[in-house]
């Protein structure tokens, strides 16, 4: 049996890339949305009429609790996130801690705020990782090990919490904002051809929140396909 298509989901990083596509293509769900700039919580509320939008920096980690108090959902995908591409020799104390302050430690605390609701509703728990803890890539030791160590978590949450599905996703290049600013700061041009639409990314993951009632997926990868003569 297919989930009930009208339930409630929250999803972070809404404002931009990955986060606003999984928000384009829920549209048929109850939203909640999370933004890190106040500016961003006027226009989605504008764009997304009916969706509830909050204003949450996933940084602030002791502010989260404040920010969903009284929320149960029955699902939520973690999107929101930061680069903090550098150099391994170059990675001071404060850039890392930023990166897992926002890639790692505020999803693993609005995780443990939700879980509670999420465990009575069945729920569903959908981190979006990256297909660079699967590789080495220069630059990305801060990204890549927050990714991995939120892959771990999930894999750890999917143990301890039968009742919960849990599901990681780990796109490669995808057309968002981020792609482009990491290659504008590396001096290269950034071909929209190499990289996945992210409404394409968005649909692949309304696929897992909607899959079945009896099935699982652990993890889901994705990479950008080039069909043969272009």
């Amino acid at each position: 049996m297919t989930p009930d298509p009208a339930r409630r989901v929250l999803v972070t990083g809404a404002a931009r890339g990955i986060g606003r596509a999984v928000a384009d293509a829920l549209t048929d769900h109850e939203l909640v949305l999370t933004v890190r700039r106040r500016e961003d919580v006027a226009r989605l509320g504008t764009e997304l009429p009916g969706a509830r939008v909050l204003l949450l920096d996933l940084a602030d980690a002791p502010a989260i609790a404040e920010r969903v108090a009284g929320i149960e959902v029955d699902a939520v995908v973690h999107c929101a996130g930061v680069e903090g591409v550098a150099p391994a020799a170059e990675l001071d104390p404060a850039r890392l801690a930023t990166v897992m302050a926002a890639n790692l430690a505020g999803p693993v605390e609005l995780t443990r705020i939700l879980l509670p609701g999420l465990r009575r509703r069945g729920g569903h728990v959908v981190f979006v990782s990256s297909t660079a803890v699967l590789g080495a890539f220069p630059g990305w030791a801060a990204y890549a090990a927050s990714k991995a160590a939120l892959r771990a978590y999930a894999d750890t949450l999917r143990v301890e919490e039968p009742g919960v599905r849990v599901t990681s996703v780990l796109p490669g290049r995808t057309d968002t904002g981020m792609q482009r600013r990491i290659h504008e700061q590396a001096g290269r041009d950034f071909d929209p051809a190499t990289a996945m639409a992210a409404a394409s990314v968005a649909a692949a993951i309304r696929s897992v929140l909607t899959a079945p009632g009896d099935v699982e997926i652990p993890e889901l990868v994705l990479t950008p396909f080039t069909h043969p003569g272009g």
